[in-house]
């Protein structure tokens, strides 16, 4: 087990380019743009929230559909965050924690759920290792901070790189994750959708798709998600081949929920979805987004 005996910060990597570098300037953003969602839904305040699948591109494409999916968990009351995201810099199988004790942003500093990390290190899973080289650059788990800390305040988070994992990795690792799980941990899951374009080698529509091809594709994946149905979501990619960067995080929570909740007492929703060519005009070179609840 890693001796953490000094605070080990793990400074922002992407602020001022993701997101705004000073706090007011990104209060204002996110304010402004929890002002311009739809009304929420009628039961927010009263079904619990435990998961939630969130986009983790730069603000200006996808701030809208991770805050209108997150503003849902705000009356909540969570101990503790755990973060899955994929892994986008470094190369390694299995999952990755971390030896910092908090994680900075504009708004401050938020601290690492020690003691869920050391139940994961005393499993003895060979697929969960120790490495700072995962976190140090990674910005698909740091777009969600500022989230947690406008919706929730200062819960402790666990932020989670997941690396490639094979099918059978699935099963252990959900074993795992379950001795950490409860109704005061909430789950973000980190991922963008499908992104095309000859920069991303996937273009089964042509040089450039159509908002409803890519609608069409991306809410299948989104479906079958939400339906809990690990086992179609999979076919899924494997018969289209669809560039969701997130699919291993996606799997591993929904591997998750059945072991924990095998009655499928939780149900997931569709709560957004937008692309970044509503932004550019550019359908040559697009990532879609999808934000995805589990109450």
């Amino acid at each position: 087990m890693p001796i953490r005996d000094q605070q080990k910060i793990r400074r922002a990597a992407v602020a001022g380019r993701f997101y705004e570098g000073e706090a007011l300037d990104l209060r204002r953003r996110m304010a402004e743009t929890e002002a311009q969602l739809p009304p929420p839904a009628a039961d927010a305040r009263t079904t619990p929230v435990r998961g939630c699948i969130l986009p983790h591109a730069g603000y200006l494409f996808s701030l809208g559909v991770a805050m209108e999916t997150m503003r849902e968990a705000r009356h909540g009351s969570y101990r503790n965050v755990v973060l899955l995201g994929p892994s986008h810099y470094v190369g390694f199988h299995g999952v990755a924690g971390s030896t910092y004790t908090s994680w900075r942003t504009p708004f401050g500093d938020l601290s690492t759920a020690l003691a869920l990390q050391e139940k994961l290190e005393e499993s003895g899973n060979p697929l969960f290792q120790i490495s700072d080289a995962a976190h140090t650059q990674e910005h698909s788990l740091e777009v969600e901070f500022p989230l947690i800390q406008y919706f929730l305040g200062s819960p402790e988070i666990l932020p989670l790189v997941v690396g490639g994992i094979a099918p059978a990795d699935l099963e252990p690792l959900a074993k795992m994750f379950a001795a950490i799980d409860s109704p005061e941990t909430l789950w973000i899951i980190s991922s963008d959708f499908t992104h095309y374009g000859e920069n991303f080698r996937y273009t089964p529509f042509g040089e450039s798709a159509t908002p409803e091809e890519l609608n069409r594709l991306d809410r299948e994946a989104a479906e079958r998600i939400a339906a809990r149905d690990l086992d179609e979501f999979c076919r899924f990619l494997g018969r289209t081949g669809a560039t969701i960067c997130g699919a291993n995080p996606i799997a591993l929570y929904l591997a998750l929920l059945d072991r924990v909740d095998p009655e499928r007492k939780i149900s997931g929703e569709i709560v957004s979805m937008a692309d970044s060519g509503e932004v550019t005009g550019d359908y040559s070179h697009v990532v879609d987004y999808a934000g995805i609840l589990f109450r």
